[in-house]
This record gives structure tokens, C-alpha cells and sequence, in this order.
């Protein structure tokens, strides 16, 4: 069994068991990811894939126990591989960031700045996807650290702390009747066209699940994933949206104005999520209490959900 063949095997679930996709990203054929899949099989001696005729559809139990060993595997094999640089040398490198575009954006800016300043050798990179993603990404050593809201159910081999508080507003062009009202209620809101975060995020759900407890259906007409993009179409006219507060700066955003809001939606909370066997370099173990400080700093802050493993 080669690390080829359990790379392939990530390839195809994450391809969602697209032999042609696989072979792309691969860039190799599609006979030749055939092939391994077939051979890691009569290796472990059980079927692995669930087919219909040719065609791979799904994972057995035997075959969804084997992913979760092959992303060990990997991740363990990437940890071992970097572990030689980061002996050698403590004061550069790459730290990988997992994260939404919200806190890319806004509430990692300062931190990082602060970072890059006592670490000129330390280059960032940020990958910005969903808070799903995020985790995955964690899990399979994809990343170094993640930064986002999470189910609430997490892996137990993910550690998390608490980093920042993510309160909502309701933001309209300026002119919209909305910003007439003293106080706004949701149905009032949802009489307006609305500008969405895609529910994979979590202001996307959390706002449709505050409209649906009260039996509410908002007319959303255009979603996104970045507030930015939300924020132009608000300020075009297309609607209004609930955003998070801290992307908007009333400097820079002066064609829309918040809608005063804070009692319609709950507040969350980011976490910061580390693996637990995932080795962090010292520069990368700096970055995580840099952020444990600013929670703890943060007012009414509840302290850590559980410790992150120095260096290991």
C-alpha cells in the first residue's frame, strides 16, 4: 500500500467519486484511477466503493473507515516532512490560515499586522471558504489553523477556543424607508427584497432560521459569500441585508447606512481550531496565543473551551 494510492483515494471522495474529475486533478487517466482504486481494494481485501455498473456513487462502511485512516496518514506524512525545516530554522516560513471572507477581511487584519511586524520572515496564507470547509480543512492538515464559526458537534480531535464575537445589523441604501423606523420587527423586514449570505455560512442560516421560527419567508434575490459583494448590491438598490457589524465602516461604506437591529439576531461566536496531533512551529504557536489573548481580553469573555497542544 503507497501513499500514491490513498492520495488517490482522498482525490476520489473529494471529487465526489468522479473518476474524470480525479484524473484532472491528478493529472493523470482516468484508467490509471481506476486502476489504484481497484488495487487498494484487493489490498485491503473489501470493496471500498459502492458502484452502480461502472460508476463509483458512494462509500461502504469498510471504504468510509479507510478515508478517515488515508487523511491520517497524509496529514501525519506532511507533519513529518516539514518537521526538517522547522528545526532548522524557527524565524520564517509559511503559516496556513483557514478562514471566512468576513474575518479575512475585518477581524484577522490587526492581528496579522501585529504578527507580521515581529515575524518579517513568516509569510501568511489565507484560504477562505465556508465554515464546513474550514473544519475539513483542519482535519486534513490542509491548513494550519482554521478561524470560524462551527457545528456543534465537533470533531474530538479538533481543539477550539473562543476568538471573536460576531454581532448582526440590517444595513439598506441610504433613503430606504427601513431607516424611518424607530425599531424594526422581522416581518417588517421581510417585506423587502433581500441580499443573503449563502446558508452554508453562518450569518446565512442564522438570519432564515430567525425568519423561519416566526413563519416568516423573506424574498432573498441575490446571495453571496462575501460582504463586500453584499454590501455593493445593497448600496445599488437590489435590497437590503443583514451583514456582519464589523464590515461595515462608515468611513468607506457611504452609500448604505445600518438600520438599527441589534434585537433581531442573536450574536455568535468564532473559534479558533487547531488538530491535535497537527505540530505547530513556534511562530505558529505564537499566532494562536496571540489570538487566545485577544479572547481573553474580549469583554465578558468566557475563557478557552479547551487548550491547544504546544508543538503537538
Amino acid at each position: 500500500m503507497t501513499l500514491k494510492q490513498l492520495r488517490y483515494l482522498i482525490a476520489l471522495v473529494d471529487n465526489d467519486f468522479s473518476v474524470s474529475r480525479t484524473a484532472t486533478v491528478l493529472h493523470t487517466t482516468q484508467p490509471g484511477v481506476s486502476k489504484l482504486a481497484r488495487a487498494l481494494e484487493s489490498e485491503v481485501g473489501a470493496d471500498l466503493f459502492v458502484r452502480t455498473g461502472n460508476r463509483l456513487v458512494d462509500l461502504t462502511d469498510a471504504g468510509r473507515q479507510a478515508v478517515e485512516l488515508a487523511r491520517r496518514v497524509v496529514r501525519d506524512t506532511r507533519a513529518i516532512g516539514g518537521l526538517q525545516h522547522s528545526l532548522q530554522t524557527e524565524v520564517g516560513g509559511t503559516l496556513r490560515i483557514g478562514t471566512t471572507h468576513i474575518h479575512a477581511s475585518y477581524s484577522l487584519v490587526g492581528v496579522i499586522r501585529a504578527f507580521l511586524a515581529d515575524h518579517p520572515g513568516v509569510e501568511i496564507v489565507l484560504r477562505q471558504g465556508s465554515p464546513g470547509d474550514i473544519l475539513q480543512w483542519v482535519l486534513e492538515g490542509a491548513v494550519d489553523i482554521g478561524v470560524s464559526t462551527l457545528p456543534s458537534t465537533i470533531p474530538r480531535d479538533i481543539v477550539t477556543f473562543e476568538a471573536f464575537t460576531i454581532e448582526r445589523c440590517v444595513v439598506a441604501p441610504r433613503g430606504h424607508p427601513l431607516l424611518k423606523s424607530r425599531r424594526i420587527s422581522l416581518r417588517e423586514l421581510s417585506r423587502y427584497p433581500l441580499v443573503a449570505f449563502d446558508e452554508p455560512y453562518n450569518s446565512g442560516w442564522v438570519v432564515q432560521h430567525e425568519f423561519q421560527r416566526l413563519g416568516l419567508k423573506p424574498r432573498i434575490v441575490v446571495r453571496g459569500s462575501d460582504a463586500n459583494v453584499i454590501k455593493s448590491y445593497v448600496a445599488a438598490g437590489v435590497g437590503v441585508a443583514v451583514l456582519q457589524t464589523m464590515a461595515i465602516d462608515p468611513r468607506r461604506d457611504r452609500d448604505i447606512q445600518i438600520v438599527p437591529s441589534s434585537h433581531l439576531f442573536p450574536s455568535s461566536m468564532s473559534l479558533v481550531s487547531v488538530h491535535r496531533n497537527h505540530v505547530l512551529r513556534p511562530f505558529g504557536e505564537d499566532f494562536v496565543e496571540r489570538l487566545r489573548k485577544f479572547a481573553a481580553a474580549r469583554p465578558g469573555a468566557r475563557g478557552a473551551q479547551k487548550q491547544p497542544r504546544r508543538g503537538g
